[in-house]
């Protein structure tokens, strides 16, 4: 009988860590990939790098222990909602890009919505702008921010697929960075759909299936050695779900922007301070999110 093998030592069987030289070795590659073809001696500058990674994982900030944990949105949103606003380089390129369309057709009087309003950002823009504004969040912790930043709008607990107001009550809404929390948006399309009065207009703004090149999540909290990263999932959807959703919704197509990751976000990425060039390589050009401007016929 052949003896038995040594035990394998718990060190070994305990689950490796994912840390921050995994993270760095993926950006380097993304900016190979999109750019192999190009010149040879920007590969060779990032082979270099990833030769430095590997002999250096036991250094910082590569060794730096990550283990991301995912959370529910409920507990991630009770979580992130005192801090949601900023700093945060998505709401920074967004709102510049979503307020300007906003601005056409807010106005005195028009009723209007924040959709899964979160901290209420958009909601004060539309009181700012004349509107009698509703908002709904199912994240309680958030609403109490929102009451907070926007006193003047009025705020319901409620679910964006299950809203419980009325058929035909608005003339406007937005929802902003946050279909992307449901597997398929149709749910909560028909539900907005069916809240707007004949002939208004709803506008979303969502990451894109590019971020998700960028490892992107919903990422908050910062990075606390022996604490793990939280994030809330994002999915990614494509223009043909979008479509679909729109069309199941009953709502016309009239705008579809997509807005580039900008050099802030570029910079703000956490592998821009030691990797510059590769992460400016990996990134720019990709696109960081939707904008939709979608009408409910008036016929």
């Amino acid at each position: 009988m052949a003896a038995a093998p040594f035990p394998e030592p718990a060190e070994a069987r305990r689950p490796a860590d994912i840390t921050a030289g995994h993270f760095f070795a993926g950006v380097i590659g993304v900016s190979i990939l999109r750019n192999w073809y190009v010149d040879g001696a920007f590969n060779e500058r990032r082979l270099a790098e990833l030769r430095n990674l590997a002999n250096s994982t036991e250094a910082f900030p590569y060794s730096l222990a990550l283990n991301p944990a995912e959370r529910d949105l409920q507990s991630g949103y009770r979580e992130w909602a005192a801090n949601y606003d900023g700093p945060n380089p998505l709401i920074a390129a967004e709102e510049p890009s979503v307020r300007p369309i906003l601005d056409r057709y807010a106005g005195a009087g028009k009723r209007a919505l924040d959709a899964a309003c979160g901290t209420g950002r958009h909601a004060a823009y539309l009181v700012g702008r004349g509107c009698v504004t509703t908002g709904v969040d199912q994240s309680a912790t958030m609403l109490a921010v929102a009451r907070a930043k926007a006193p003047g709008a009025t705020f319901f607990e409620a679910d964006v697929r299950a809203t419980g107001l009325p058929s035909d009550e608005f003339d406007l809404a937005v929802i902003s960075l946050a279909l992307c929390h449901l597997p398929d948006p149709t749910t909560a399309l028909i539900e907005l759909a069916r809240i707007l009065r004949p002939g208004a207009t709803l506008i979303i703004t969502d990451p894109h299936p590019d971020s998700a090149t960028a490892g992107g999540q919903a990422f908050y909290g910062g990075i606390t050695p022996g604490q793990p990263m939280t994030w809330v999932r994002n999915n990614y959807h494509r223009a043909s779900v979008w479509l679909a959703g729109f069309r199941a919704a009953g709502l016309r197509v009239d705008e579809c922007h997509e807005v580039p990751i900008d050099e802030a976000g570029i910079a703000a990425n956490p592998a821009a301070l030691f990797v510059p060039e590769a992460v400016h390589a990996a990134f720019a050009g990709l696109i960081a999110f939707w904008v939709w401007v979608v009408t409910k016929p008036a016929t």
